[in-house]
């Protein structure tokens, strides 16, 4: 019973959030279009974000501090796993039943609202599906690089915060990156956040031709690897500095 007290209470949530941001759309662009866009594009970049945060939703820095702090890192470690993918396995598996039962309702809600949408080609949601792959892929990098500096500060509660608020800021998680003045439309390009949710957007919409998608899939690629080379560095550094209390 109080799994589905949680559940529900998660679900009903979950489509207050869809609900308010559905009704200030519809409120600021009404049937109309501003600066080219339609509500019904809003719809789509709303369930599209809705997507993405929950099945990317993780607070690897809190979980890491608590292991180092308490000493079960160590046997952690010791473990013939992947620490990284054990992580990220874990955070998925919970994730993917949040999807299920919270963003799949509000899906079948949010397709009442998209009539006279304009859904892409063939070719447009082939990319719309591999960018969208590489966004999840690429937030879950992002978390988990962050998550690493636990062990160097420990105490990281903040961290999870900062993530959440560069990806909402320059990954246009809350407003699309096209409302946004030149220069900070310029920032986002030189960093990995626009392409988790974004660029998948604008695909969908078509806003960026399927001609085009190799740019943003490449960037995407090319922020995973370096991300993940990155953690793999961090990984190792972590491992050799890191002492146990007591063991």
């Amino acid at each position: 019973m109080i799994y589905r007290a949680a559940t529900l209470s998660s679900v009903a949530s979950t489509l207050l959030s869809f609900a308010i941001q559905i009704c200030l759309w519809y409120a600021l662009l009404g049937t109309g279009l501003q600066d080219g866009t339609r509500f019904t594009d809003m719809v789509l970049y709303v369930l599209v974000n809705m997507f993405v945060s929950t099945l990317t939703r993780a607070n690897i820095a809190t979980t890491i501090e608590a292991a180092v702090v308490d000493g079960s890192i160590a046997m952690e470690i010791l473990r013939p796993i992947s620490y990284k993918y054990y992580l990220l396995s874990s955070i998925f598996g919970r994730n993917a039943f949040s999807v299920v039962t919270n963003v799949l309702p509000v899906v079948v809600i949010g397709a009442f609202f998209l009539g006279g949408a304009q859904l892409p080609g063939a070719g447009g949601a082939a990319a719309f599906a591999v960018s969208l792959v590489l966004g999840v892929l690429l937030m879950f990098e992002l978390t988990y690089t962050f998550g690493l500096l636990a062990f160097r500060i420990q105490r990281c509660w903040f961290l999870n915060w900062y993530v959440s608020a560069l990806t909402t800021f320059f990954g246009g998680t809350a407003v699309p990156l096209w409302f946004y003045p030149e220069v900070l439309q310029a920032v986002s390009y030189a960093l990995p956040f626009r392409y988790v949710a974004f660029e998948p957007v604008n695909l969908l919409l078509g806003r960026t031709p399927a001609g085009d998608a190799w740019m943003p899939i490449l960037c995407a690629l090319a922020w995973l690897l370096a991300l993940g080379l990155l953690g793999r560095l961090m990984w190792r550094s972590a491992v050799r500095g890191l002492t146990v209390n007591g063991g």
